[in-house]
């Protein structure tokens, strides 16, 4: 199976091998007004903060109902990238989707990662009710 250009692999590691953990992670979510057949279309952009994954995924693919298509992002802050480009130390690790508005070459990894955008309208992700995003958010 091969996921933006690499092919999954699976392999048994020794969890000491972390040195840090971000308790309040950041999220982004990108919804895409996608056609019935591509991604890119007009995009709103949200920061998600005080939840965890399962969570932003269910708000996200909420949001975006059948008709548009999400992505979600770690948005991460590199001290030393900032440094040495100020201004551009942001950047973005793609957990579900990436950025629905990239040019994709037909066979391409990247476009088969914006065609499993496109299903998810009609078969979205499953999120157990106690991972579920509270309703009442806008």
């Amino acid at each position: 199976m091969s996921t933006q250009g690499r092919s999954m692999e699976v392999r048994q590691v020794d969890e000491r091998d972390s040195s840090w953990e971000d308790p309040a992670p950041r999220f982004r979510v990108y919804l895409h007004g996608s056609g019935p057949d591509s991604t890119p279309g007009s995009t709103d952009t949200y920061d998600i903060t005080g939840a965890d994954v399962l969570q932003v995924i269910d708000w996200a693919q909420r949001r975006a109902g059948d008709t548009l298509t999400y992505a979600v992002a770690l948005v991460r802050d590199d001290p030393a990238q900032e440094l040495l480009n100020p201004g551009h130390g942001r950047g973005l690790v793609w957990l579900v989707g990436t950025d629905g508005n990239d040019t994709t070459d037909d066979g391409s990894p990247e476009r088969e990662v914006q065609r499993r955008m496109l299903l998810r309208r009609q078969d979205p992700v499953g999120v157990p009710a106690p991972d579920r995003a509270p309703a009442d958010l806008g």
